[in-house]
């Protein structure tokens, strides 16, 4: 029988080594407790909802695994949907369903100089779970003195949050909005959640 004939050069059987290192603060997309729980109470109060609905907003986002610090829920639905949600969720109501316009903290970066943002909607605000809610109908955006936005529509994608099915803006309706409005960095947030969740390298 033949033998296994080793090489004596070492460098011919060497073995790659991996390096694991700690991932940096800003590497980490970690969604809080508190969000994760009234994200999970939202799904399941509204889980027979007939009109579309879904998570958007940063924590829409972070559950793709975008690199954002969401500070409240946010779902966008139809007006005919607010005015549904509006009575399933009445015992933590905080304000009705009414007609708003505001003006956003962050700019339009688009040339030839930058262009205040204002978005309005058909709105009504809750708690839920300790941390608040806002729910936005026909959500339209404005940039500058430019003519009103349709009203912004989509296909929900859908994602388990502890087993519950929560619907979610897409990420693609998000990436498109952001780079029409010149924000690069939130696009560029986006790729990397993609590139992360198909086990590329950034």
């Amino acid at each position: 029988m033949p033998a296994l004939n080793l090489p004596n050069d070492p460098r011919l059987a060497s073995i790659p080594v991996i390096q694991s290192r700690v991932p940096n603060p800003e590497e980490l997309v970690v969604l809080s407790k508190p969000l994760l729980d009234a994200t999970i109470a939202a799904g399941e109060l509204l889980a027979d909802c007939s009109a579309k609905w879904a998570i958007g907003g940063d924590l829409g986002e972070i559950l793709f695994g975008v690199n954002v610090q969401p500070d409240h829920v946010t779902i966008l639905t139809t007006a005919n949907g607010c005015d549904e949600i509006n009575k399933k969720l009445a015992a933590v109501r905080v304000e009705a369903p009414r007609t708003i316009e505001r003006r956003l903290n962050r700019n339009a970066e688009i040339q030839p100089k930058p262009q205040p943002i204002t978005i309005k909607a058909y709105t009504s605000q809750f708690a839920i779970k300790g941390q608040k809610l806002e729910v936005h109908g026909d959500l339209q955006i404005r940039v500058g003195e430019w003519e009103w936005g349709d009203p912004i529509d989509y296909d929900p994608e859908y994602v388990y949050v502890v087993g519950v099915k929560v619907p979610v803006v897409p990420l693609g309706l998000k990436k498109d909005l952001y780079f029409g409005l010149g924000w690069l960095d939130r696009v560029k947030k986006i790729n990397e959640a993609v590139a992360r969740a198909h086990h590329k390298i950034v």
